[in-house]
């Protein structure tokens, strides 16, 4: 076994796995459409002009330019939002937290929200439920950090109430109830609601689900679109399998499935991708570049061809799969991502880490993909059954691991615009900046402007002029 040395968020890190692993993404063509990728659609060019009173153009204006916020949404769920024991953890969740994320999941499980008839968990001292902390909580916190917001989920076949009813038209009657009463108190706070999570899953698992219709998909969407802001986004969410693992183009289950639902005309305006990594033969096979196809015995539909080239986690099939959806002219998303630490070891978080940072580096340069949510943040806090596979980004001690330093090399460095320089004769300042909040402070003779502007691709104009 190869020994492979490379360098990593500042770091020199060994990766037993790294020559199979290096020599799968740093392929020539893979790294040039990712850093192509990521200069063409995640910056743009920006123009600042220096006027002084008498409307010359300035010259040698110090210049400080820095990027304040992303457009790209980068995000992890907010399930343990004050849910540790103490004060003092609490805080060190926020921090790990607002250090790299402007986004997250909020937790509308329809089991926890409502678990009797009527008794709602909206407030901030409803009863405590484990990793389900009440939604006025989490929204108070993301405006006070402003941290942009997503409800999951409205409707899912899973985690439904025992009380619920035995008529699958009744269940739907207080589908709607539910809805409703939710996008009274945060339709106009919570801007992107994830409607139907896991449809394609429901099909294939009947008896294990909620007793809803047949075409509650369509409903569902129907009325999440009376009942939500006009303006408010509204997703379907699917797993990992049928997001990835079954994919046959046109004719995959998912893809089959929104075109369904847009040709009867509901709306679908953002479509979402898990990315659960949670079989430990699945992980070898990313780390050596092999066939992630399961067992024949593992398959869910017999019916279905084997995938042509198969490596479902290759750089080359992502694209294939983010290609393929972007046909529906719609963003992507990727909501819930699951990399192990395995084994749970220093070398097992390297090869975390740099399965991480590869995913995220190509995810970011898509040009439909507008979003990437980490799933848990903190090892030991995962679904029940999910934390064997230490797959937070920090440890339960909130010491950073080192996946953790990769993203926030990515997000809050590498893919964050921020220099000084002097306004040129022509009393401009020229430059590519990643898409974003900015904040511009120039200094001239003892003068000092501060101006923040937004930088938005496609904007008709990013030149402005800054008068002193």
């Amino acid at each position: 076994m190869k020994y492979i040395y490379h360098m990593l968020a500042g770091l020199m890190v060994i990766s037993l796995n790294a020559a199979t692993l290096d020599e799968l993404w740093q392929n020539p063509a893979v790294e040039q459409r990712i850093a192509d990728g990521i200069r063409m659609n995640r910056m743009d060019e920006v123009v600042l002009k220096f006027i002084g009173a008498d409307g010359l153009p300035l010259t040698n204006v110090t210049v400080k330019v820095e990027q304040t916020r992303h457009d790209f949404l980068f995000g992890v769920n907010s399930f343990m939002l004050g849910g540790f024991p103490t004060p003092e953890e609490n805080l060190k969740y926020e921090q790990a937290y607002t250090t790299i994320f402007n986004y997250t999941t909020v937790p509308f499980y329809w089991s926890d929200l409502e678990p009797e008839p009527g008794k709602l968990r909206f407030a901030k001292d409803s009863p405590v439920i484990y990793r389900r902390p009440p939604p006025d909580a989490v929204v108070e916190f993301c405006q006070k950090h402003e941290i942009e917001m997503k409800g999951h989920p409205l409707v899912w076949a899973q985690w439904y109430p025992k009380w619920r009813p035995d008529d699958p038209l009744e269940v739907m009657v207080r589908v709607e109830q539910r809805i409703s009463e939710i996008a009274a108190r945060y339709g106009d706070s919570i801007k992107r609601w994830e409607v139907v999570n896991e449809p394609c899953e429901r099909r294939t698992w009947e008896v294990r689900w909620c007793n809803l219709p047949e075409d509650y998909v369509f409903l569902s969407l129907g009325i999440a679109a009376k009942l939500l802001p006009a303006g408010d986004r509204m997703m379907l969410n699917e797993a990992t399998t049928f997001s990835w693992v079954e994919f046959y183009g046109t004719e995959s289950r998912y893809y089959r499935l929104i075109r369904e639902m847009l040709g009867r005309g509901a709306r679908v305006d953002e479509i979402g991708f898990q990315f659960h990594i949670t079989k430990e033969k699945v992980w070898h096979e990313i780390l050596n570049g092999q066939d992630s196809i399961p067992a024949s015995e593992e398959r869910l539909d017999e019916r279905l061809p084997r995938v042509e080239n198969g490596y479902y986690f290759t750089p080359a099939n992502i694209f294939k799969v983010l290609d393929q959806y972007s046909s529906f002219g719609r963003p992507l998303a990727i909501t819930e991502i699951t990399i192990p630490t395995l084994p749970n070891t220093p070398e097992g978080e390297r090869d975390q880490a740099t399965v991480a940072r590869n995913f995220y580096r190509l995810w970011f340069s898509h040009p439909n993909v507008n979003a990437i949510t980490w799933w848990n943040l903190v090892d030991g806090t995962a679904a029940k059954g999910d934390d064997k596979w230490n797959a937070g980004l920090v440890h339960r001690d909130f010491s950073p691991k080192l996946a953790y330093q990769a993203l926030d090399q990515l997000i809050n460095h590498d893919w964050k615009t921020k220099f000084q320089t002097n306004s040129t004769v022509n009393g401009e300042v020229a430059f590519r900046g990643f898409l974003g909040d900015y904040t511009i402070i120039a200094q001239v003779e003892g003068k000092t402007v501060k101006q923040t502007l937004h930088l938005k691709k496609g904007a008709a104009s990013n030149e402005w002029s800054i008068k002193f």
